[in-house]
């Protein structure tokens, strides 16, 4: 007998609910810290189809924020408290959420690059500070999860195409 069908969407949306749950009690160890320079993640585990283009749909991009959010605070509630000097977050980018991700900052200077506001050789990071991804998408944000969204607009080089996206950062964001 032949399993029951199962659209593409629920499976995909189940898979992430399973892999947001996976960090319930558990944290990367300092062994798999310390094989990264500056930072640890995982970017969001789905088809980019899911997410981006004109299949995703505006209900099914929050859902996925919402599981992104709810790892980053398991981690949270999970990170050892003899290591205060890393800030785990998860980062939703738009239009580009398949690039969308769950990360523990190392280095506090390379968060830093990420979510200050400058405008230098590499390019421009602007504060968005008059929005609030979580108030437009009606995301929940647990106890002591943060949000603080940038504008980026990296030019291109000829090692990397241009960027230019939103980042909304969650987590231990705050500066």
């Amino acid at each position: 007998m032949k399993p029951p069908y199962i659209p593409f969407r629920v499976r995909s949306l189940q898979n992430l609910r399973d892999w947001s749950a996976s960090f319930s009690g558990r944290f990367p160890s300092s062994k798999e810290l310390a094989e990264n320079h500056s930072y640890w993640n995982w970017k969001i585990p789905v088809c980019s189809t899911l997410v981006e283009g004109p299949r995703a749909s505006p209900e099914t991009q929050r859902e996925c924020a919402q599981l992104l959010i709810n790892a980053c605070d398991r981690l949270m509630r999970n990170k050892p408290a003899n290591r205060p000097d890393l800030r785990v977050t998860c980062c939703i980018c738009l239009p580009d959420m398949f690039t969308s991700e769950l990360c523990i900052y190392l280095q506090e200077s390379y968060f830093l690059g990420h979510t200050t506001p400058q405008n230098n050789e590499f390019g421009e990071v602007v504060e968005l500070k008059e929005r609030s991804l979580a108030k437009e998408w009606g995301l929940d944000l647990p106890e002591g999860v943060l949000e603080r969204g940038v504008y980026i607009n990296y030019p291109a080089t000829e090692a990397h195409r241009n960027v230019a996206c939103d980042r909304w950062y969650y987590g231990e964001v705050a500066a």
